[in-house]
């Protein structure tokens, strides 16, 4: 069964770019070092942040079938002096927010389970 993890966070608009060109090098090492973290998807979306004009609304999506494993990846990748300075990175530019209504402020990560009978992918009509 696959399973989506996902992590909120908020970034400066004037660093957007900044932090787009922080996470293509950080994406470039794990697949120079597929070994590095164990997921088959990573994708990453963003809006403008309604009660923030100067601040968007990032979320991150990692998709794995052994949310175990990946999790442990994670974590042996923190040790990793390369991931570690993209990392640091990434902090840097971080402001952490708060994935729902009513939960509190950070970065943490949310796992979610697919519902296979749900899943559908089409290819679109231009």
């Amino acid at each position: 069964m696959s399973e989506v993890e996902t992590m909120h966070y908020r970034v400066l608009k004037k660093n957007h770019d900044k932090m787009i060109e922080a996470l293509v090098k950080a994406l470039d090492y794990q697949k120079a070092n597929p070994s590095l973290i164990n997921y088959s998807l990573s994708r990453t979306w963003f809006r403008e942040a309604p009660d923030n004009p100067e601040q968007e609304i990032w979320i991150l999506m990692d998709e794995s079938s052994n949310h175990e494993k990946y999790a442990e990846t994670m974590k042996t990748a923190e040790s990793d002096v390369t991931a570690g300075d993209f990392r640091q990175q990434f902090i840097d530019m971080v402001i952490p927010d708060k994935p729902f209504s009513g939960e509190e402020v950070g970065l943490a990560h949310v796992v979610w389970q697919e519902i296979p009978e749900l899943h559908v992918e089409l290819h679109e009509n231009d």
